[in-house]
């Protein structure tokens, strides 16, 4: 028997293709190509670095598409439904969504590092790099979608949009953060006045103001092209 909150749930969110695994299943295959990549490079050179910092920002890029895939399978399941506690739930796994969002994309910058790799192995780091990146991006996009339905139960079409496009713009504000000034997601618990000190400065940064508006700019546009192609796939 249908519950009605695990019925509305039901029928708010699309009957989802990743319940069948095809999402995971595919950001699974581009992880496993990128670790590959990355313990040949270290095999054959033996220096370590990529595979330590690159293995690192993928684990961080897949936590919060984790974070989402919880919510989503604990309010399609009737755990948690429309009542003010289990929103409240709600809203706080999607603000942990928020604050280890960026480094999903972030993994993008990485591509910087092309600057110091070896002039011998640089055709080799571009697509170990580029991999990286790509699945860091996917899994954000993926993630950004789940929270995208998730918070359109919760205040409707309209503001659910306002709130995703905002969310880019703080992504990319949060990628400046994390390549320039080396801040972490988890500072917000660490180290909370330095922190703040340093956001306060940091939205004063023309370089920020540009990075986060560029950035921004990019992933919003990424993800409507990507909302598009997942909405007209599972329509068709």
């Amino acid at each position: 028997m249908l519950y009605p909150t695990k019925l509305l749930v039901e029928r708010t969110l699309p009957t989802v293709t990743p319940s069948k695994g095809k999402g995971l299943t595919a950001l699974t295959l581009l992880t496993g190509v990128c670790f590959i990549l990355v313990t040949v490079r270290g095999a054959l050179t033996g220096n370590w670095w990529f595979f330590m910092f690159l293995m690192w920002n993928l684990f961080l890029a897949w936590f919060p598409l984790g974070v989402m895939l919880v919510l989503r399978d604990l309010r399609v399941s009737g755990v948690l439904g429309r009542g003010r506690r289990d929103q409240t739930v709600s809203w706080l796994m999607v603000g942990l969504w928020l604050l280890f969002m960026p480094n999903a994309p972030y993994i993008i910058t990485d591509l910087f590092h092309l600057r110091m790799t070896d002039g011998q192995m640089v055709w080799f780091d571009t697509l170990m790099i580029f991999v990286g990146a790509v699945t860091g991006l996917l899994a954000g996009l993926y993630s950004t979608l789940l929270a995208h339905r998730t918070v359109r139960t919760l205040t409707g079409s309209l503001p659910s949009w306002v709130f995703i496009m905002a969310c880019q713009g703080l992504a990319g504000f949060g990628i400046y953060l994390g390549r320039y000034i080396r801040w972490n997601s988890w500072s917000i618990l660490t180290q909370p006045m330095i922190l703040t000190r340093s956001l306060w400065t940091s939205l004063h940064d023309p370089l920020a103001q540009k990075v986060a508006l560029t950035y921004g700019f990019g992933l919003a546009t990424l993800y409507v092209a990507f909302y598009i192609y997942v909405e007209k796939e599972l329509t068709s």
